[in-house]
């Protein structure tokens, strides 16, 4: 039985969710590993986190807004939980996305990488700002790298693009990639005001901390720059995307979009033209019923895949939010640290 243990940086939604995850089903033993939380560091600081209740640490967090206030808690520096998870430690980014900075997670992910320990990101800023600098410091270390939680949640996205389609030829893919907006849209379309659907989002705790990364198009920008860098080229830049999002948009405007039996959606897309050059681009779009994309509901995510050599690949999601991204964080997690037996 491997044993795994994580490292845990932020304790917003999806770290919450993730605990949850680890103590509903039996630290995955089933899988054949135990995955534990060795430590948790949040702006205020970091503590070992071995053998605390799930329930003790989120009421800390919500109560006196940081672990360190866990009564009888021993402090540790992040340098220290990395010594004692050497060889079985994993460092694990569910903190806020910052697209300027790299945002918290970024010096710990380097840090981490540096001396060969795996990490798996949630957050997208670190991959917005590094991602090149990040996937050489993995190659060099010999360490690797998880982002399934980072791009377009809980599609398979980067194994469906970087592993089942190699040598494909993928020459395009577009997705609705943000459900927050997907759901936005269809509260307007039903006549439920955007400041009220925007409280409901954020209830749900499908909202990020800056509501403007969903509502301006930037979340769904970065999963789709993310994704770009991962199949096609990672030194592309952020600079080379276009991006508008759905703020401005009108029941009115949707109502048009009815009345010629289509649906506007936050589409993002990323095309690669035959001499290389590559395009991105997230925009509202009226589509069409013909559109894999038209039949999305509340929350949904999809992405389309067109390939060269093997057609048109659709997937297609039922459920985002904090529970769908840490059960990616999971299936990283046990990728790296306990990885499959080959097919045959």
């Amino acid at each position: 039985m491997k044993e795994i243990r994580i490292i845990l940086l932020g304790l917003g939604n999806v770290g919450q969710a993730l605990l949850r995850l680890l103590e509903d089903n039996d630290a995955y033993r089933s899988e054949g590993a135990v995955v534990s939380l060795h430590s948790v560091f949040d702006r205020g600081g970091g503590i070992r986190a071995d053998g605390r209740e799930t329930a003790a640490l989120v009421a800390a967090k919500r109560e006196r807004k940081t672990v360190a206030g866990v009564d009888g808690a021993r402090a540790v520096l992040l340098d220290e939980a990395l010594e004692e998870t050497r060889g079985d430690g994993i460092l694990v980014d569910t903190s806020i996305t910052d697209a300027d900075t790299g945002g918290p997670g970024l010096a710990p992910a380097r840090l981490a990488l540096e001396r060969g320990t795996p990490v798996v990101f949630a957050s997208k800023g670190p991959l917005v700002v590094a991602f090149d600098e990040l996937s050489r410091l993995a190659r060099s270390s010999g360490a690797r790298i998880g982002a399934s939680g980072a791009v377009g949640i809980p599609l398979p996205s980067l194994e469906v693009g970087v592993l089942g389609l190699r040598g494909s030829g993928v020459t395009r893919f577009r997705g609705v990639l943000n459900d927050t907006t997907n759901q936005i849209l269809r509260d307007l379309e039903s006549g439920i005001a955007l400041q009220d659907s925007i409280a409901r989002a954020r209830l749900a705790g499908t909202l990020e901390e800056d509501p403007r990364l969903d509502l301006e198009g930037w979340d769904a920008a970065y999963k789709l720059l993310i994704l770009a860098r991962a199949l096609w080229s990672p030194t592309l830049s952020l600079g080379d995307a276009e991006t508008r999002g759905v703020s401005a948009i009108g029941k009115a405007e949707l109502d048009e979009a009815r009345s010629r039996r289509k649906r506007i959606r936050l589409v993002a897309t990323a095309e690669r033209s035959s001499d290389g050059d590559i395009r991105l681009r997230t925009e509202p779009e009226a589509l069409d019923a013909a559109d894999p994309l038209y039949l999305l509901g509340p929350g949904e995510k999809a992405l389309v895949f067109e390939t060269a050599s093997m057609g048109t690949i659709s997937l297609r999601s039922s459920r985002g939010g904090p529970v769908a991204t840490a059960a990616c964080v999971v299936k990283d997690v046990l990728n790296l640290g306990a990885p499959p037996k080959p097919f045959f």
